[in-house]
């Protein structure tokens, strides 16, 4: 009878340090598969942050990264605030935006949002093509304008310009994922999309396949309106040539610089690994490959000037980043 009491205990506390050993493992390999989100189908922040998620990927350092869709910057800021997603890209206007409850996230003061590294630029861009006659964003007024999925940076930002020109309510609206709105616009279904990305953005360059374009010249009082609104955004001038339809016209936008960001729970060993595998030598070659404007990025780490941007922000590195940057001599 004692024998057997013992050979049960002997079984139950294998059974529980067996359970227990794969507990530990299902944890760490959990902790050890990450998401990031960019944006959807057809614009530069899908692209983006799958040519990060495959940079990861292929590192071998214990970490797998999926790149899931999403309606873009709006609703990754408050993903990576809430944890839903572990890293995001956005800009340091919608941290600074998110930190102090301003629009477009007067419902929240977050609290969890940390910075890792720059990606590239984003330039407004508003494509119409060259048949519609569309020649301002005045001549808007009364056209069927894609205004980007709802909770994305595009929809923000379009009817943000829209308010303050004035022509907001007499728009026909329609809240299009980017690809699906550049199909429709060569089409005829609508009249015009916007998107804030790269230049070139894959929607638009799939669109000019179809049609040669125009990108509308962002009015200057709604340049200086961003401006004075958030230190992040600046005014640009894109040269000719970016896209068919283009080629001697240059037009006047607003910028603002991506960021890669990333939960402030998430292990500083696991962000370490990420932002090595992203910023490091071996990938960015591979990285820039996936999607050119990464170059951008992999420029802006050659000093310290993009850690001195996302202080500006009140964007606080996360500690697993700075660990990087510190090997690579940008922070002390």
């Amino acid at each position: 009878m004692i024998a057997q009491l013992e050979i049960r205990k002997s079984t139950l506390a294998f059974a529980l340090t067996a359970s227990t050993l794969l507990g530990f493992a299902a944890v760490t390999h959990a902790a050890d598969r990450v998401t990031v989100v960019g944006a959807g189908p057809g614009a530069g922040a899908f692209q983006m942050a799958g040519a990060m998620a495959e940079g990861v990927n292929r590192s071998k350092l214990d970490v797998t990264m999926t790149n899931r869709a999403s309606p873009g910057f709006v609703a990754n800021t408050r993903m990576v605030e809430t944890g839903s997603s572990e890293f995001a890209l956005t800009n340091g206007i919608f941290v600074f935006d998110a930190q102090h409850g301003n629009a477009p996230f007067k419902e929240m003061k977050a609290k969890n949002i940390r910075g890792v590294g720059p990606v590239s630029t984003s330039w407004f861009q508003m494509a119409v093509t060259q048949a519609s006659g569309i020649k301002t964003y005045m001549d808007l007024k009364g056209k069927r304008v894609s205004y980007g999925p709802k909770g994305s940076n595009t929809e923000f930002m379009t009817r943000t310009i829209m308010e303050q020109l004035g022509i907001h309510d007499s728009i026909k609206k329609e809240y299009m994922g980017w690809d699906k709105a550049a199909t429709a616009m060569t089409d005829g279904t609508i009249d015009a999309f916007g998107i804030p990305n790269p230049v070139p953005s894959p929607s638009i360059l799939q669109a000019s396949a179809s049609a040669p374009l125009r990108i509308l010249a962002l009015p200057p009082s709604v340049v200086d309106m961003f401006v004075k609104s958030n230190p992040g955004y600046y005014k640009a001038t894109i040269k000719p040539g970016s896209y068919k339809g283009m080629e001697k016209e240059s037009f006047d936008t607003v910028a603002y610089t991506i960021f890669v960001t990333v939960n402030a729970k998430v292990s500083n060993d696991v962000v370490y690994k990420v932002t090595k595998a992203t910023y490091g030598p071996a990938n960015r070659e591979f990285i820039v490959n996936a999607f050119k404007a990464w170059r951008v990025g992999f420029e802006a780490i050659k000093d310290k000037g993009f850690l001195d941007q996302m202080k500006a922000f009140g964007m606080a590195l996360h500690p697993g980043a700075a660990k990087y940057w510190g090997e690579a001599g940008l922070t002390n």
